[in-house]
């Protein structure tokens, strides 16, 4: 039986789906696109959920590994009476409900604060490791880098191709023409780049056929709890080379750190010192910092936009990615050496 008290006023059509659960509710409140839930069993989390039932059950094979290794906090999700991890309201949206965790997210200003969060994905890397021959390898297993990035080159050609048939263009998308020939050049560096490597990544990808990445790891997922670290939403996470997830958390942490050099090498080595980086993973993350991925990004949600209205964000965003580029250059020498 639920029991429940609403805090704050809820009575959101969502909280509804808490009565499919054995919880003893003792108090909810908002969070971030979600409710937590304080029970006699331990704080929960309800949250929508986009994926399939399967996709959950690979999550949370995925973070019972984690825990059998000895690393307690992620986010479970927790079935509902009649055993589904996902539960629908009358409209047939779907929910789960998740363990969770009284913490504030990791500070990004705080560079030992992102230290430790580099050695926490080295930790979590050492244990997501599955059987090779997983039943969910077919389903969630993440495209080769040389196919990934020349699906993505492909974009950008289109991108192009569209703004310049355009008659009248606004300032972004001038500045974009400007500086496309620039980005495009390193796209392809790091296309021949992988090109050139492409057996020994092939190679890679065989030797690490059971490593689990998380896939979004970044400041909103890693919550401080005190002496240790909880890792949640482990929603994205797929069969695919642990070092992209260090590149996508890098390449995050640099951007709003003007790519400080020193940071990034700093947070290089904290990883190296929990999780050995070989060589070639090494190489493939210089590969993947030598792409110009925000101006990709950008591109792509251009693409994706309303263009009868071009937003002024679009054009201080890609303003900013000038700024920054100057650094950015220097941080990817530096990693090449």
């Amino acid at each position: 039986m639920t029991t429940q008290k609403w805090g704050n006023g809820m009575n959101d059509r969502a909280l509804k789906v808490l009565e499919q659960y054995d919880l003893e509710i003792t108090l909810t409140r908002r969070g971030r696109g979600s409710y937590i839930c304080e029970t006699t069993q331990g704080l929960r989390i309800l949250s929508d959920y986009s994926g399939s039932e399967n996709k959950a059950l690979f999550q949370n094979c995925v973070m019972e590994k984690i825990r059998s290794g000895g690393y307690e906090k992620v986010d479970l999700i927790i079935p509902n009476r009649e055993g589904a991890l996902i539960s629908r309201d009358w409209e047939d949206n779907k929910y789960v409900v998740k363990e969770w965790y009284t913490g504030r997210e990791c500070d990004t200003a705080s560079e030992s604060e992102i230290l430790s969060a580099v050695c926490n994905l080295a930790k979590l890397h050492r244990l997501m490791r599955l059987d090779a021959d997983s039943e969910f390898r077919q389903s969630f297993t993440a495209q080769e880098p040389l196919a990934e990035i020349r699906a993505q080159n492909i974009e950008l050609k289109k991108v192009r191709s569209f703004i310049r048939k355009k008659n009248t263009k606004c300032g972004f998308e001038r500045l974009f023409l400007n500086n496309y020939t620039k980005y495009f050049e390193q796209a392809q560096q790091a296309e021949q780049e992988l090109a050139g490597m492409e057996s020994r990544t092939k190679a890679l990808l065989e030797n690490n056929r059971g490593s689990v990445c998380h896939g979004d790891y970044n400041h909103h997922h890693i919550l401080m709890t005190g002496y240790d670290i909880a890792t949640t939403n482990f929603e994205c996470c797929r069969f695919d080379l642990q070092i992209n997830d260090l590149y996508r958390f890098m390449r995050k942490i640099l951007e709003k750190h003007n790519w400080n050099a020193k940071l990034g090498m700093r947070m290089l080595d904290h990883y190296s010192q929990v999780r050995t980086v070989s060589s070639d993973e090494r190489r493939l993350l210089y590969v993947k910092m030598l792409y110009p991925e925000k101006f990709r990004k950008l591109a792509n949600y251009y693409y994706g936009s309303n263009k009868a209205w071009i937003s002024g964000r679009f054009l201080d965003k890609l303003e900013n990615l000038n700024r920054q580029e100057e650094m950015r250059n220097n941080f990817v020498k530096m990693l090449e050496k």
